[in-house]
């Protein structure tokens, strides 16, 4: 009898403790929930391809998160916090990544990445369901030009509207190339660059061109192939616009020709936005003519470094120690660049904005106050004036293009793969 008394009574104990327990960590869930829910957060998403083109990505979100820092990650009371998605280049799963962010009741913008088919298939649902998109890489001429004064897609980048001109001018002029191929991925961003370049060859009178297109994930054979049809026409020069995957194949085989075949190869910046400058190391570079076209800032250029840059660069090391020491360790420097100027600029348009906590009506008065800036904003490209205004697709068909083509450069690797400038037009 005394021991089923004693195991009764230490039932009932353990039984009571544990409803105690049960009802302190309801308690205390109760009081996080509410300190949650009194957190006032704002939230920044980026969607891009952080598989196959990491560099970029994590270039891009590194500029995002350097230039709220120093604001200390907090703007009216609100903190800042942070989401990445990955679209792996895929334009369904960008869509379904752009509907993530708009279900978000805290988030006020989507920053993009390299990849300008996602947004160029998609302008018409972002536009339609009023999602703000910042973009520092993609450079797609259509992006930015939704036939409506409400557009909700800015960019802080090259535009392939006028990045044309540049490249072409830079093969005449610097790489005497007078029968130039142009090589362009089969998308919509290659279709885009194609009418652009054929508009400015007909404006330039010159005829003697030739277009070759290739799928994406090329193969060496097919790489090898292609070439030798460039080749058979006594073609002087490539003009490439593609990404790091394929950009590393084409490079590989202009390697493997003979010396006396191989041309210059001008090309679009995507292949700074991957691993190229792995799979087509320094010393195989010493083999070809490789330049690209950039935005005219470089931390590895003297002649772009000032004060400012300088004390950028060093929150950036302070912020990730164990990635970045030194200048050269910034792969894909485009992205951060870009990325850090456009949040600048989201930070002055934030601090124009009287905000109300409600994302869908914070969204769009936010994106009035990107096309009404009010002060000067120092950036590492430049400072901008009122860089964003209305749209119109007669009037003012560049009113979201922050960078105009005399900020446009031509670039190259450089020994520790960085990104040094070799030519300016401004």
């Amino acid at each position: 009898m005394l021991r089923t008394a004693f195991f009764k009574n230490t039932y009932r104990c353990v039984i009571t403790i544990t409803l105690l327990l049960l009802a302190v960590s309801s308690e205390l869930h109760a009081d996080n929930s509410v300190a949650e829910q009194n957190e006032k957060i704002l939230r920044i998403y980026q969607d891009a391809d952080l598989s196959r083109h990491s560099e970029s990505g994590i270039s891009i979100q590194r500029g995002i998160e350097v230039a709220f820092d120093e604001i200390n990650n907090t703007i009216q009371g609100y903190k800042i916090d942070f989401r990445y998605l990955d679209h792996r280049g895929n334009v369904v799963l960008s869509k379904k990544n752009i509907q993530t962010y708009l279900d978000d009741p805290s988030a006020i913008a989507l920053f993009s990445g390299i990849h300008s088919p996602p947004l160029i298939k998609n302008r018409s649902f972002i536009n339609e369901y009023k999602a703000l998109i910042l973009v520092p890489w993609a450079a797609g001429g259509p992006l930015t030009r939704h036939p409506s004064p409400e557009n909700w897609i800015f960019r802080l980048s090259i535009d392939d509207t006028r990045a044309a001109k540049v490249l072409i001018d830079y093969a005449k002029n610097e790489k005497y190339c007078a029968k130039p191929t142009l090589l362009l991925e089969k998308t919509r961003w290659g279709d885009s660059n194609l009418e652009n370049m054929e508009n400015y060859f007909s404006r330039l009178g010159v005829e003697n061109y030739l277009v070759e297109r290739f799928n994406l994930s090329l193969s060496e054979e097919s790489a090898s192939a292609l070439l030798n049809r460039v080749m058979s026409t006594a073609r002087d020069c490539l003009i490439y616009v593609g990404n790091a995957v394929e950009g590393s194949v084409i490079a590989k085989s202009m390697i493997n020709m003979p010396l006396s075949q191989r041309i210059p190869i001008i090309s679009h910046w995507g292949i700074t936005g991957g691993d190229f400058h792995v799979k087509v190391n320094s010393q195989d570079r010493e083999k070809i003519d490789l330049s690209f076209i950039q935005s005219c800032f470089s931390f590895t250029s003297k002649s772009t470094q000032n004060k400012f840059s300088t004390q950028v660069f060093e929150r950036l090391k302070k912020l990730y120690p164990d990635e970045i020491r030194s200048e050269s360790d910034l792969k894909s420097a485009a992205g951060f660049i870009h990325a850090y100027d456009l949040t600048r600029l989201l930070i002055q348009a934030i601090k124009q904005t009287e905000l109300s906590g409600k994302a869908e009506a914070d969204r769009n008065t936010i994106r009035i106050q990107l096309e009404n800036i009010q002060k000067p904003i120092r950036g590492l490209v430049k400072t901008y004036r009122q860089p964003f205004s209305i749209f119109d697709s007669v009037k003012n068909p560049n009113a979201h293009e922050a960078l105009g083509p005399e900020f446009y450069c031509m670039g190259e690797y450089g020994d520790k793969n960085e990104v040094l400038l070799i030519s300016s037009n401004h």
